[in-house]
């Protein structure tokens, strides 16, 4: 069934996390919009990998983010790009036929607030569109380190969020960008997206190499993408006197945490950032971010394409989740095209 072909009592299949590491899909119901609502088709959604991996295995630290969000069965996904299918009697500037983008699950059908939803521009391919969630929270990233031209800064954590941090950083001036990961894949990725120097190592053993590197500078900022407990204590030795770690990654485990030996002694800066903090964020606006992705994804100053490894039917999602949970995959972002069901 196309996603023009909707009708009266149609279901929709569902991608859904039955319970921790067991994927299913299942046809529900499809509500009607109400008066302020939108029906929508789904054309195509990104996997979001560390956040949809950690939801998938359910191991989270008590009195956690994670604890409280993540109820089986539970709906993963949230950068989908959809066609609007039905608009409530309250909607105004969507329409039927409309190309949005919004934060929804995997679904193939679904019901959204119209406020919630993101008109893509046509010069905007679907695959494109389908990174701006995340794109919205690695720029969030750099904006809460304040960057200024010039500066030497470190990346740990490359995956989909970490490689567009470094086309960011890229784009503000940065002198130096040392990218850190025990993976030769995604540090050629990372050298092609911006980075001046790699690191193919874990985070614990990256200390010397830095200070090298660096000529003893050591770095003005570190972002920790990896969501790993164990790597914050690594990244904040990295920094200069007065330097900061921005925290990208949420760690489902911050009870084994640690800040590391020398915070105070440095007076380092430990700065953390959410996607929720897309309101007003330092006077910019959700709308004023979405323009100014979709502009630089136009003139080819933030270059997504490269970040996608495969499209596939949702209905191999068991097999993706698999292959994006190993990291001898060497995948990154995968796109469930809808169309293939």
């Amino acid at each position: 069934m196309s996603n023009l072909e909707l009708r009266t009592g149609s279901r929709s299949l569902n991608c859904i996390f039955e319970q921790a590491n067991r994927i299913v899909f299942r046809e529900e119901d499809v509500p009607q919009p109400g008066p302020e609502e939108i029906l929508c088709g789904a054309k195509v959604s990104l996997v979001s990998t560390g956040t949809e991996l950690s939801c998938l295995r359910g191991r989270f630290d008590a009195g956690t983010v994670w604890e409280s969000w993540v109820k089986y069965p539970f709906y993963p996904g949230y950068s989908m790009v959809a066609e609007v299918m039905e608009v409530g009697s309250a909607v105004e500037g969507v329409r039927v036929g409309d190309r949005i983008v919004c934060q929804a699950p995997h679904k193939q059908y679904f019901v959204l607030k119209a406020r919630e939803a993101v008109i893509v521009p046509d010069s905007i391919s679907d695959e494109q569109a389908a990174f701006l969630p995340i794109s919205r929270v690695a720029l969030l990233g750099v904006l809460r380190a304040e960057p200024a031209l010039g500066e030497r800064v470190g990346v740990i954590g490359l995956g989909l969020i970490g490689q567009l941090v470094i086309q960011f950083l890229n784009l503000c001036g940065t002198r130096q960008l040392i990218a850190i990961a025990p993976s030769s894949s995604r540090l050629q990725l990372a050298l092609e997206n911006g980075a001046t120097d790699l690191l193919d190592m874990e985070a614990a053993a990256a200390l010397g190499p830095i200070e090298e590197l660096t000529g003893g500078k050591m770095l003005d900022t570190v972002y920790d993408v990896t969501g790993y407990h164990e790597v914050l204590q690594s990244c904040t030795r990295f920094t200069k006197d007065l330097g900061k770690v921005i925290l990208l990654g949420d760690s489902t485990q911050p009870n084994k945490q640690s800040v590391g030996p020398r915070v105070v002694f440095n007076s380092v800066s430990i700065l953390g950032i959410h996607g929720r903090m897309m309101a007003g964020f330092k006077e910019w606006t959700e709308p004023g971010m979405n323009a100014y992705i979709f502009d630089y994804m136009n003139r080819g100053k933030l270059n997504v394409g490269r970040l996608i490894s495969k499209k596939e039917s949702p209905l191999k999602a068991d097999l993706v989740y698999g292959q994006l949970a190993d990291p001898q995959s060497g995948l990154m972002g995968v796109v469930f095209d809808w169309t293939q069901l």
